[in-house]
């Protein structure tokens, strides 16, 4: 996996070099030295968005222990957010350090890995959510695009089967079944079958939530969505910023289907090349040309390595 994963990266960094270079570096940096002082307000609208997740994961975290406060969450997520980004572990590398950290400050660990679990597949969830509302919003905000919805919708069906069967297994005491694949398959390790009591605690602990607190599950899902909602804010600022402003339906158009992008590109690190090209192909279909989408590409990324940055010295730390 781990080979595979530095192949794809390789391939992947190959194919945004050719394209950025077929677009042309004077044309994207016309756009670029336009955004001029104004890059740090760039920066807000993740934030914000990182606090949200937050929220989301304190509404999500039922627990006897020590309740953590709302800053050491938001700085854990950031963390566990830039592992899972910077990672060969499928967008899954920071969340055992999310667990470790949050059990040592004296959150058992079983609520603190139940927790990472749901909210999870609420986040993907909600995604899914915001990204066929956004489909289905495109003939009613761009009623000439060039944009082929069927394989954006055939995208996020992907997405969404992978989601559902995700929370269908968060649902069907996951561990057990796990243990008992490894068993049938001759490969249950031994730091397995001695942590078999501990699975079957954490098991119980998803059990119980999913069955005693509907209320803290719709209420992450809406946290999420909005966070991913409020996040097309910066689509809207980055271009007026550019001196390309486009409507707030376009910009929450634009974000919503680049995620289909990100979500598909899940196994290479930070969707190197899959997201970028997906970007410069919707500024294509919405009509914005390729050097546009190609300058509002690396301003995205700018800002993902800031805060993916600030992610690394919260784990140094």
């Amino acid at each position: 996996m781990r080979r595979l994963n530095v192949i794809l990266t390789a391939i992947a960094a190959i194919f945004l070099f050719a394209m950025l270079k077929q677009i042309g570096w004077s044309a994207m940096g016309h756009y670029l030295r336009d955004v001029g002082p104004y890059w740090f307000l760039i920066l807000v609208p993740y934030g914000v968005v990182n606090l949200l997740g937050a929220v989301a994961w304190k509404v999500l975290l039922v627990t006897e222990g020590a309740y953590p406060s709302l800053g050491r969450l938001f700085l854990l997520r950031l963390a566990g957010e830039s592992l899972n980004q910077l990672t060969p572990a499928a967008s899954l590398g920071g969340e055992p350090f999310k667990a470790l950290r949050l059990h040592a400050s004296g959150t058992p660990w079983q609520d603190a890995t139940a927790s990472l679990i749901i909210q999870k597949g609420l986040m993907a969830l909600s995604l899914v959510s915001y990204i066929f509302m956004c489909i289905a919003l495109v003939p009613f905000v761009l009623p000439g695009s060039r944009l082929h919805l069927s394989g954006l919708g055939l995208g996020g069906g992907v997405l969404a089967v992978l989601t559902v069967a995700f929370m269908i297994v968060q649902r069907s005491n996951p561990c057990a079944l796990l243990v008992r694949l490894l068993k049938k398959c001759g490969m249950s390790p031994a730091f397995i079958r001695n942590r078999e009591a501990d699975l079957a605690l954490l098991d119980a602990a998803l059990a119980v939530f999913y069955r005693e607190h509907t209320w803290r599950i719709l209420a992450g899902f809406a946290v999420y969505f909005l966070g991913w909602v409020l996040l097309s804010a910066e689509v809207f600022l980055i271009f007026s910023l550019m001196g390309h402003p486009v409507g707030w339906g376009e910009a929450v158009c634009l974000d919503g289907l680049a995620m289909v992008f990100s979500g598909l590109g899940f196994m290479v690190p930070v969707s190197l090349g899959v997201q970028d090209g997906g970007m410069v192909l919707l500024s294509l279909g919405f009509n914005l040309g390729s050097a546009v989408g190609g300058a509002f590409n690396i301003i995205r990324r700018l800002r993902e390595v800031f805060w993916l940055l600030l992610g690394l010295v919260v784990v140094a730390g």
